[in-house]
């Protein structure tokens, strides 16, 4: 299995150019700015930066999904029936299934993954729950299935723990990881077992996931995005990026697990234990015809935990493995692909320090910073950049009212993400990451509780427009960032409607 830089070349190439056509406006800025200080000064090189680094993700976005609508159709797949024609017959790895709940176990999910095409496949409950009615079903479904349970007392390192616990000791040649909520197709294990032979230095093969069983409003509005997303990106990273296993969905070798010397105890234990596993030779492929069932958070309020867990593993990520990615043998290019994608989602805190710098700090000093106005024009177009896959993927499959009602929202959901990004990546640089469980169920949310829950983005939300009217006499500058904030009590009870 071999990788590309040529995306990346290309990548950097657009950025460079940008920046060699910003590169007077920027200098004349930061020129300006020295008569006033070097704290002022200070101040506009990291504004300036800060927009030369938000280029950049814009950029790798728009080429990322060009790339993939112009060229998706030369990728190739391992042949069906790779692994038998290499292997014989007669090669019945062992396989083990094993099925991780903390207190969402889930029935109907597990029994729709048993009925394997291949023979030599065990299914294990790995159960964490700590409330006796999930432990009571387990138990019932596992005496119902034949299904072996494997609980632990000491219940450390979260869900790599509990993966861990079982898997050193176990015997099998191939495990496959199921979250609660987790379908996986009857051919899974045949097919990814093609994957293994096509590709002799996978030790991962990641499936394809899409959004089924939306319950209510939310799901079903914002549920498409992950459709739209996983082949997209999961595909470029396999030729031209860093692929992770990404924690769910996937088949991974035993000779990959003990290389890697098996789930580091993080929160983002996927992400961490792929980049252990490259280190040791290892890739993870990703295979877009294995289509796996996953379901999106239930609510806006199950969505805001989802993200501020992901946040906190990525931000302990950073910390953990900054040095560990600059010393490993990947090549330059996975390492820059690691960085622009792990490392945005905590790092999308220090737009808030950006917001201080230009809203507060710079007018304290009495200065603003002016650039040419047509340097809106990228910033604006890197800004909807993680749009364009949404709209290409579903140009021709949905109405455009439909779409632009879809992608109004999407605005609104992620850009409502930024308190809880600033709040758990400051919790998470200063303290522990925490392993926070997805919740699976939704309760009926009043007008009153909407607003209890949302109070943080709330006042987020008016508090920047309240310093930018003090400073700037006006709320333009941050109108942007507080409304999608203030709608958080509107998305709360999307949840709602059946």
């Amino acid at each position: 299995m071999k990788k590309s830089a040529s995306l990346y070349l290309i990548i950097i190439a657009c950025w460079l150019a940008l920046i060699a056509v910003a590169f007077i406006p920027f200098t004349n800025v930061i020129h300006n700015s020295e008569g006033r200080g070097g704290l002022v000064a200070t101040l506009v090189v990291f504004s300036t930066l800060f927009i030369a680094y938000f280029w950049l993700n814009g950029i790798k976005d728009l080429i990322y999904t060009i790339y993939y609508f112009v060229k998706r159709k030369s990728f190739k797949l391992p042949p069906e029936g790779a692994w038998r024609t290499k292997h014989g017959n007669t090669a019945m790895k062992k396989v083990a299934a094993v099925y991780c709940t903390y207190n969402d176990f889930n029935a109907a999910s597990l029994a729709a993954c048993l009925p394997q095409d291949y023979p030599n496949t065990s299914f294990v409950i790995l159960d964490d729950s700590t409330q006796q009615s999930y432990m009571d079903e387990v138990d019932t479904f596992a005496r119902a299935h034949d299904i072996e349970v494997v609980r632990r007392t000491d219940k450390s390192g979260f869900k790599a723990g509990n993966l861990n616990n079982y898997l050193q000791e176990a015997d099998y040649d191939f495990f496959i990881i199921l979250d609660s909520d987790e379908v996986i197709p009857s051919n899974f294990i045949t097919r990814c077992l093609d994957y293994f032979a096509f590709y002799p230095n996978a030790g991962i093969v990641q499936a394809n996931h899409v959004a089924t069983r939306n319950r209510n409003k939310f799901m079903r509005l914002f549920a498409i995005g992950v459709d739209s997303h996983w082949p997209t990106y999961q595909t470029v990273k396999h030729h031209h990026g860093f692929l992770s296993l990404l924690g769910h969905g996937a088949m991974i070798s035993r000779d990959c697990y003990v290389a890697a010397g098996g789930f580091p105890h993080l929160v983002a234990e996927d992400l961490c234990m792929s980049i252990e596993a490259r280190n040791k030779g290892y890739y993870t492929a990703f295979a877009p015809d294995i289509t796996c069932e996953e379901e999106y958070p239930i609510s806006y309020l199950a969505f805001k935990k989802r993200h501020s867990k992901w946040t906190q593993g990525n931000m302990e990520f950073i910390k953990r493995y900054t040095g560990r990615i600059i010393r490993s043998k990947m090549t330059w290019f996975e390492k820059l692909d690691i960085i622009l994608f792990t490392y945005s989602l905590p790092l999308s805190a220090f737009f808030a320090l950006y917001i201080i710098i230009n809203v507060i700090l710079l007018p304290v000093f009495n200065y603003t910073v002016t650039y040419p106005i047509w340097l809106l024009i990228p910033t604006v177009m890197f800004l909807l950049a993680p749009m364009l896959n949404d709209i290409i993927f579903y140009g021709k499959k949905v109405s455009p009212f439909r779409l632009a009602w879809y992608l109004l929202h999407t605005i609104l959901l992620y850009g409502s993400m930024l308190f809880t990004s600033l709040r758990a990546s400051i919790k998470s640089t200063f303290g522990k990451s925490i392993f926070l469980v997805t919740p699976k169920e939704h309760d009926f949310i009043s007008k009153w509780d909407a607003f209890k829950a949302s109070k943080g983005e709330l006042f987020f939300g008016f508090a920047i427009l309240g310093v930018a009217y003090i400073f700037n006499h006006t709320i333009l500058s941050t109108i942007v960032i507080a409304i999608p904030a203030l709608f958080s009590v509107y998305l709360s009870r999307m949840a709602n409607r059946e």
